[in-house]
């Protein structure tokens, strides 16, 4: 015996009656965080709208709804967690040796800019083994910390996207996008509540990494040492403070 559906296909019973089952509500919120449940990834949503950058081999650019994140702002700092594969965002002023550009002033409001970055991408399309003739498209995530504003990239998490242009018939060009999500989406809605706050955890102590300026060598930044004087800061970009050498001292 089989039933029809609305469009006059023929459904097995046994396919259909598992749909009929209801449990009614949540008896605790706990259930939503259950093993068994996955909050829907936004990328299999609309989109349109999200905040997200888009990184090209020598080119990055973030989104309206981006920079509407950092209101008042034309300036960030970038950051890379490498050993989690992550790019931190946060805003910053445009005196910052380190900043970057990401937003103009247009009708008094500020709006997306295209940021050439000949040096920055090809590292990161180096380090992320990606195709350098493709971009990759990755959605934001928000979150603040005592007032402190970051915005949140899982590199991990980029969508691949190739633009191509098609000929039709009457001559016409037209422009077809192909986009190319990880192949460990395949089979899941998305991710579960405890892996969700997992994978956005930032942790400020062991996440970032400093660069020694004469060795080169990188090392976790540790939050709990001395914040750095006057002196220091000045020397910084030096490569450290220098021994001040004794003077002679006459025979």
């Amino acid at each position: 015996m089989t039933e029809r559906n609305t469009n006059n296909a023929a459904v097995p019973a046994a396919v259909a009656e598992p749909l009929k089952r209801s449990r009614g509500g949540l008896h605790d919120y706990s259930e939503a965080k259950a093993t068994t449940v996955q909050r829907v990834r936004g990328e299999f949503l609309s989109d349109t709208f999200k905040p997200k950058i888009t990184l090209g081999c020598k080119t990055l650019t973030f989104n309206m709804s981006c920079v509407n994140l950092f209101q008042g702002c034309q300036y960030v700092s970038i950051s890379i967690d490498e050993s989690n594969l992550r790019l931190l965002v946060e805003p910053t002023l445009d005196f910052d040796k380190n900043g970057l550009k990401f937003a103009n002033v247009k009708n008094s409001r500020n709006v997306p800019r295209l940021c050439t970055t000949k040096h920055f991408c090809p590292i990161l399309f180096d380090f992320m083994k990606w195709h350098p003739g493709a971009k990759y498209r990755i959605l934001t995530i928000f979150q603040e910390f005592e007032g402190k504003k970051i915005m949140v990239f899982n590199l991990d998490e980029a969508q691949q996207v190739f633009s191509e242009v098609l000929s039709a018939k009457d001559g016409k060009k037209k422009r077809n996008t192909i986009v190319n999500m990880p192949d460990d989406w395949k089979g899941r809605f998305g991710y579960t509540m405890d892996e969700l706050e997992e994978k956005t955890r930032v942790k400020y102590s062991n996440t970032l990494l400093t660069i020694d300026h004469k060795t080169g060598e990188r090392r976790d930044n540790n939050s709990d040492h001395h914040p750095p004087t006057a002196e220091e800061l000045i020397h910084k970009q030096y490569g450290g403070l220098r021994q001040r050498k004794e003077p002679k001292k006459d025979a």
